[in-house]
């Protein structure tokens, strides 16, 4: 006698259906809104959000295109024409994709390249999920006969889903402990409590192959949440993608010429003399000249290490204008940061920049985008040096 499927982790019904077309609708709203806000405010941080929503959305299309197959028509309707088991699971590849892509945020959120075991962690999970998924479906290893929660592809999958949110769990704790200011503090905590609900539903569904007949956990509802709650905070607080969980003491901005424009402190009341900042961008333009004329090097000075401290620079497309940033990290996400405010200030002071007489008071607005591109910097923090 013909059977059919249970289905998991996907509409199951036309109830069901119609609830998966709301999550769409949802869904993209945000990832408009993303692109938005990344295309109108120049946001590049948002670049890692579009593809996360975006193949969220795609794998969403996936179920809907398998549910019309399944109910509709029936293309798929038993077990003995195809590999339906196998093959409904194919809807979950673009999630597990999502999931890299969130890896890969986390890890430039904190270093300028990904830590190497975890890169190798991540990828081999990636792998083996996807290779073991097609010899599932090619070979059909399980004849038709084992439930989607008992083949190791889904498995794989879900320690997958686990290592990474967990990893993120972790990542906005320390900061949430580590923030120096209270904002920081409170959205980080926001944000670890969703990965959290994430971590903790993709833990249990690691063991739901021999615990499925005391609970079975439907992860559509928790990941929802989780992922729900992360959107909301980035739509509260877009800036937050350059989380910055470092410690930034100045940003200095300067022209081809070394001549310095633009100087500010964060966190400290001007302790430093005018000469020391023009001191350090005279080293900057004299060491990129260097760099240049004695190695041929066609690419940018993008930082310099000294001890605990780590110096961001980054130039604007004309190469007339430079950024310098002093903190205690060379992230990836905060040398994106570091562009944004330095398009950002070529894009408010083109004229000024272009007609330079020497008259650094015309550039004392560039306030207003140290407080747009780190927002949770309390304003009293951030103190104008005299240049």
């Amino acid at each position: 006698m013909k059977e059919r499927y249970k289905i998991y982790e996907m509409a199951s019904s036309p109830g069901e259906l119609w609830i998966k077309l709301a999550q769409m609708g949802i869904i993209s709203l945000i990832l408009g809104y993303f692109m938005y806000r990344r295309y109108r405010d120049k946001i590049t941080g948002f670049t890692w959000f579009i593809w996360l929503f975006g193949l969220v959305i795609l794998q969403g299309i996936f179920e809907i295109i398998i549910f019309i197959l399944w109910y509709v028509y029936g293309y798929l309707e038993y077990t003995d024409i195809v590999n339906a088991s196998s093959l409904f699971e194919i809807h979950m590849i673009p999630s597990a994709i999502a999931l890299f892509v969130l890896f890969l945020y986390l890890e430039f959120m904190r270093h300028e390249k990904p830590n190497t075991f975890l890169l190798a962690t991540a990828s081999t999970l990636l792998g083996s999920y996807l290779i073991v998924l097609i010899l599932e479906l090619v070979f059909k290893l399980e004849y038709g006969l084992i439930e989607p929660e008992y083949r190791v592809s889904r498995i794989i999958l879900n320690i997958f889903q686990a290592f990474v949110l967990g990893e993120a769990f972790y990542v906005y704790i320390q900061d949430t402990i580590r923030a120096e200011y209270k904002k920081l503090k409170r959205i980080s905590f926001i944000i670890a409590t969703a990965t959290g609900i994430g971590f903790i539903a993709a833990f249990l569904k690691v063991f739901e192959r021999w615990t499925q007949n005391f609970f079975q956990v439907y992860g559509a509802i928790p990941f929802s949440l989780t992922f729900g709650i992360l959107a909301l905070a980035f739509i509260f607080n877009p800036f937050y993608v350059y989380l910055l969980p470092a410690k930034i003491n100045k940003i200095l901005i300067f022209n081809d010429a070394g001549l310095l424009l633009y100087s500010v402190s964060i966190g400290a009341k001007e302790s430093e003399k005018a000469y020391q900042d023009i001191l350090v961008t005279g080293t900057i333009t004299a060491l990129k000249l260097l760099i240049s004329e004695t190695t041929g090097a066609k690419t940018d000075l993008r930082k310099v290490s000294f001890r605990d401290k780590k110096l961001i620079v980054v130039e604007n497309k004309d190469k007339n204008i430079t950024t310098l940033i002093i903190g205690d990290s060379d992230a990836w996400i905060l040398q994106t940061a570091a562009k944004h405010f330095t398009e950002n200030f070529c894009e408010m002071f083109k004229s000024a920049i272009s007609r330079f007489d020497g008259n650094v008071a015309q550039f004392e607005k560039a306030n207003d985008i140290v407080r747009q591109v780190f927002p949770f910097v309390p304003p009293e923090e951030i103190v104008r040096d005299r240049v």
